[in-house]
């Protein structure tokens, strides 16, 4: 229990920490969608979605097959391992209109950053919950920054992606308070 409870915990942590990452330098990268979430925070919500959908915390998620099954006309026999790259799949071009442009206003349904089904992730709603009020704070009190992508870096984890280091500078004009 202890295992799976610490588990269960790192994993947050880790997820929330890179998808706050990724906001920081995609809203740094579209200042004119950021623009938009300070003068309508009701957008908010929608943005962690697209963030979530186009930069995943966790990438990847491999499943055991329990039982012969055919996928496009290929076998895929019991035993074997099959991995789903989430990031992959949430920029399919079949399910996403132009899947790699970040757009804050996108509605074209759920992303699988998360997973699906049985193996939908116990920490989404906190994950989503923890990605909108660290982003509702910071626009309130920087409204405006800058990412220095050749001074941060990627961190090396064996599970998840994303910034282990990304300077932010709040413009100078920001609201401090």
């Amino acid at each position: 229990v202890v295992t799976y409870a610490s588990m269960v915990a790192g994993a947050g942590n880790e997820t929330a920490t890179r998808l706050i990452g990724f906001t920081m330098q995609l809203l740094a990268q579209h200042p004119d969608q950021r623009r938009q979430l300070v003068g309508d925070p009701s957008l908010i919500p929608a943005a962690i979605e697209e963030i979530l959908r186009l930069e995943s915390p966790s990438p990847a998620q491999a499943r055991w097959v329990h039982h012969d099954v055919e996928l496009h006309g290929t076998c895929i026999p019991e035993g074997s391992i099959m991995l789903l790259l989430n990031g992959a799949a949430n920029r399919d071009e079949l399910h996403w209109t132009d899947p790699d442009r970040f757009d804050v206003h996108r509605d074209e349904g759920a992303h699988l950053s998360f997973g699906y089904g049985i193996h939908f992730c116990l920490g989404a709603a906190l994950a989503r919950l923890e990605g909108r009020v660290a982003l509702e704070e910071i626009l309130r009190r920087w409204p405006t920054w800058d990412v220095d992508i050749e001074g941060g870096q990627m961190a090396h984890t064996a599970s998840v992606r994303g910034w282990g280091h990304l300077p932010v500078r709040p413009d100078q004009g920001s609201n401090y308070g």
